[in-house]
């Protein structure tokens, strides 16, 4: 198996020496650059990394010149991107998911945390890297869609459904990572009743996929599905995801919170909102969210008819 890259971008010396060591005994592939310049320089002769874990502070090109560089890149842009700073107020916390970074650590590091968001980020990223290859051999029938309903009920349909939907929006690229958070919020907090704590426990152990499998096979979540509708116009792509579960405290997750922006999970609305959708709204108790893509700017505003 091939182990899964990380781009250590660190200016500090013992820094870098310290996290390398941390991250190679631990299984991963470690490339160095000790500056902003170097890192594109590498990134001209090598983009296959699976996470790149960026310095904030340094001298020259610092860590957020880099991260806006990839996000307006192509290539790079989808690479999840994990801030080191010491800077851990909410002004430069907002600053930097703004600017696409998916993660923060906060010097000085502990090497557990660092493992844990690492693994999270490389586990987002071969994700997303699934759901681009499921793209590229969906073709555009999908163009030709006004009105769908879909359902699902296990984490592999979600990926499927996922795969397939943002195929029918304008730049699937672009929505099917944060289409992907919307749907598996409403299988995991929605149908199957996982918490936000016993989510950080699960994915800090490894076992939330199978966590879900098993709750997938109670017997009080036999009959809970995820419903997906799907309208298009010439104007705008309108999904409305509806679970079967109590809802959630959903205005707590509209803002990025300081103390929740260090943990492994926990972004994917803001994800939503920011990256892939031009609006996203929760309706009700928060057991239904209605996302849109806006074609032009003259769109209209949300349909709560369907």
């Amino acid at each position: 198996m091939t182990k899964p890259r990380v781009l250590l971008v660190e200016d500090d010396r013992a820094n870098a020496v310290f996290l390398e060591r941390v991250l190679s005994q631990a299984g991963y592939d470690v490339r160095l650059a000790s500056n902003g310049q170097e890192a594109l320089d590498l990134f001209t002769m090598d983009v296959a990394f699976d996470t790149v874990l960026l310095d904030r502070q340094m001298p020259g090109i610092d860590g957020m010149a880099l991260l806006q560089h990839m996000k307006q890149s192509g290539i790079l842009r989808d690479i999840p991107v994990i801030l080191q700073t010491g800077m851990d107020g909410e002004h430069e916390i907002r600053e930097g998911l703004m600017n696409g970074a998916h993660y923060y650590l906060v010097k000085p590091l502990d090497p557990r945390l660092v493992l844990q968001v690492v693994s999270a980020a490389a586990a987002e990223y071969a994700t997303k890297k699934k759901f681009f290859a499921k793209l590229e051999s969906t073709r555009s029938a999908l163009g030709l869609l006004q009105r769908g309903v879909f359902r699902f009920q296990t984490l592999r349909q979600c990926h499927d459904l996922t795969a397939l939907l943002a195929k029918a929006c304008p730049d699937p690229k672009r929505t099917v990572t944060g289409l992907s958070e919307l749907l598996i919020n409403a299988l995991e907090h929605g149908n199957l009743g996982i918490t936000y704590d016993e989510k950080s426990d699960l994915l800090r152990t490894r076992s939330w996929a199978a966590e879900i499998e098993r709750r997938q096979h109670l017997s009080v979540n036999q009959a809970k599905w995820v419903t997906v509708r799907i309208t298009r116009s010439a104007t705008r792509t309108r999904l409305k995801i509806q679970d079967m579960g109590n809802g959630f405290a959903w205005t707590e997750f509209q803002e990025p919170k300081a103390e929740r922006m260090f943990d492994s999970h926990g972004r994917g609305i803001l994800l939503a909102k920011w990256e892939a959708f031009d609006r996203v709204e929760y309706l009700g108790n928060g057991n239904c969210v209605v996302a849109q893509i806006d074609h032009t700017s003259t769109a209209s505003g949300l349909d709560q008819s369907t």
